[in-house]
C-alpha cells in the first residue's frame, strides 16, 4: 500500500517556517536522548545517518522523522479527515468573510450610520430637520436586513462543513495502517511523556472515573497517572499499564523519579516535606531530616462515614455492614465498631487518604474496589499508624517512650558539664544500645554520654 497523505499534507511546510535545530532543542525528550550517531537503522524511515533519538525499547528515530511524528495526532485515515475539514472550514470563512465585507447593502448601511449621528447636532438649530436622521435611520436599517438576509441564504446553500468523527490510536476500532503501528510502537516507547499525553490522560481517568485507585481513598487532591511498571524497567505508554493516583499516593511510590513529589505537594489538608538537610539550633553542623508528612487537617467523621458507603465497608468476621465510626478528635483517635458481633478496632487519626484506605484494608470492600495497594513503606512505621483491635490494645500497652526519665539520685552526672543524665533506650528495631546522655544536651547542646 503507497501512503501519499504524507507528501499531500506534509508537516515540514510549517517546519519550513521555522528553524528545525532550534525547534528540536526545545524537546525535553529528544535533548536528554539524543545520540549523535544512529547504531541501527532509524524505525520510520531505515536511515542511519545523522542523530537520532534514542527510545525506551532501544530503537532509534532519526532527526527528521522526529519532526514529522511530533505534529501527528491521529492515524493516517483520520489525520487526513481532519486536515481536510480544517482546510474546508478555513477555506468557508474566508468566502463568507469577503462577501460581508465586499457586499454594497454593508457599504450602505456604514454610511447610513454616520449620517444618522452626524445629523443630530443639527435638530439644536431646527426641528425641521428632524426629517434628515429619520431618513438615514430608515436607510440603515433597510441596509441591514437586506446585508442579513444576503449572509443568511448565502449561509442555507454553503453550510458549515461537518466535523469528521476521529479516532485515535489507542482506540481499539480504529483503522491502522502499518505506518500507524510503527508510529504507535514508536509513542508507546516514547521518553518522557508523549505528545498526546493528554489524551491518553483522560482515557485512564475516564476508565478509573476519576477516582484514585486505592481503596477508601476520597481523592480530595488532584490526580496523578502512574505507570505500573515504571519506564526504567520497560514499561509502555499503555492504558494497560497505567492507573490514577492521587497525589498523595503516587508520592508515596519507590521507583525512581517519584521523590521529586515530595516538597511539591502543598495543599490545605497536608504538606509533603522532602529529606533535607537541616542546621543545628544548639550546636555546629547539621543533621539529616527524613521525607515526612505534615498533617494539617484530619479526618473527620463525616468523610469516614462517606467513605464507608462508597466502598461498601462490611466486618470480615460477619460480613455486616452495621459498623459505627466514630473519632475522638481530643486524644486523635478513630474508633470502628460492628453493632452485630460486637468486634472493635481502634486508630490513629491521620489523613483521610491514610484513615481510609486503612480501614479499607481492616474491613471488607464489597462495591467500587480500587487496583492498587498503597504503599506505606515510603512513610513512618506501620507499628502506631495502623489499626488494631481494641482489646488487643487495651490489653498489652505498648511504650514508646524513647528517653527513660529517672530519679536525681540513681542519675551518674555527665563527665563534660556536671549536669544530671537520663537514660536512652533505644525503640524496637534500632541497631544502636542503650547509653547515658546528657539532659542539657537539648539546651546547651553538651554531648556528655557514659556507656550504660
Amino acid at each position: 500500500m503507497v501512503e501519499t497523505w504524507h507528501a499531500q499534507f506534509n508537516p515540514n511546510q510549517f517546519l519550513s517556517r521555522v528553524n528545525i535545530d532550534k525547534f528540536i532543542e526545545h524537546n525535553e525528550a529528544y535533548n536528554e536522548n539524543n545520540v549523535e550517531r544512529l547504531a541501527k537503522p532509524c524505525i520510520l524511515c531505515g536511515g542511519t545517518q545523522g542523530p537520532g533519538l534514542l527510545l525506551n525499547d532501544n530503537s532509534y528515530l532519526c532527526k527528521s522523522c522526529f519532526g514529522d511524528v511530533s505534529h501527528v495526532k491521529y492515524p493516517e485515515k483520520y489525520e487526513k479527515l481532519h486536515r481536510q475539514y480544517l482546510r474546508d472550514r478555513e477555506a468557508r470563512n474566508q468566502a463568507r468573510k469577503s462577501l460581508i465585507e465586499g457586499s454594497a447593502f454593508r457599504k450602505v448601511s456604514r454610511w447610513a450610520g454616520t449620517a444618522v449621528w452626524l445629523s443630530l447636532p443639527l435638530l439644536y438649530f431646527s426641528y425641521t430637520l428632524l426629517a434628515i436622521p429619520i431618513a438615514a435611520f430608515f436607510v440603515y436599517h433597510l441596509a441591514g436586513k437586506k446585508q442579513d438576509d444576503r449572509v443568511a441564504k448565502w449561509d442555507s446553500l454553503y453550510p458549515p462543513p461537518q466535523e469528521p468523527k476521529l479516532k485515535h490510536f489507542y482506540d481499539p476500532t480504529a483503522c491502522l495502517t502499518s505506518r500507524d503501528r510503527t508510529i504507535l510502537k514508536v509513542f508507546n516507547n516514547w521518553p518522557g511523556y508523549p505528545p498526546f499525553w493528554g489524551y491518553l490522560r483522560e482515557v485512564v481517568l475516564g476508565r478509573d472515573h476519576d477516582r484514585c485507585q486505592v481503596s477508601g481513598c476520597p481523592s480530595r487532591v488532584e490526580l496523578h497517572i502512574h505507570h505500573k511498571t515504571s519506564i526504567a524497567q520497560g514499561g509502555e505508554h499503555l492504558p494497560t499499564n497505567l492507573v490514577t493516583l492521587c497525589s498523595f499516593h503516587h508520592a508515596l511510590e519507590p521507583d525512581e523519579g517519584h521523590e521529586r513529589i515530595w516538597g511539591e505537594i502543598k495543599t490545605r489538608y497536608f504538606t509533603m516535606v522532602r529529606a533535607h538537610k537541616r542546621r543545628n539550633p544548639s550546636s555546629p553542623g547539621y543533621h539529616a531530616v527524613r521525607a515526612h508528612v505534615r498533617r494539617l487537617e484530619l479526618v473527620e467523621k463525616t468523610e469516614l462515614s462517606a467513605i464507608k458507603d462508597y466502598y461498601g465497608l462490611t466486618c470480615p468476621s460477619c460480613n455486616s455492614s452495621n459498623i459505627h465510626i466514630t473519632v475522638d478528635k481530643h486524644h486523635h483517635r478513630v474508633y470502628a465498631k460492628c453493632s452485630h458481633c460486637g468486634e472493635d478496632w481502634v486508630g490513629t487519626r491521620q489523613l483521610s487518604e491514610e484513615t481510609g484506605p486503612k480501614l479499607a484494608e481492616l474491613l471488607k470492600v464489597t462495591k467500587n474496589k480500587g487496583c492498587w495497594e498503597p504503599r506505606w513503606d515510603m512513610l513512618e512505621a506501620r507499628s502506631d499508624s495502623t489499626f488494631r483491635r481494641l482489646k488487643k490494645s487495651i490489653s498489652k500497652p505498648r511504650t514508646i517512650r524513647k528517653t527513660i526519665k529517672t530519679k536525681k539520685d540513681s542519675a551518674p552526672i555527665c563527665p563534660k558539664c556536671g549536669s544530671r543524665m537520663c537514660l536512652i533506650k533505644p525503640k524496637r528495631g534500632d541497631h544502636w544500645k542503650a547509653f547515658w546522655g546528657c539532659s542539657k544536651y537539648k539546651i546547651t547542646g553538651c554531648k556528655g554520654k557514659i556507656d550504660a
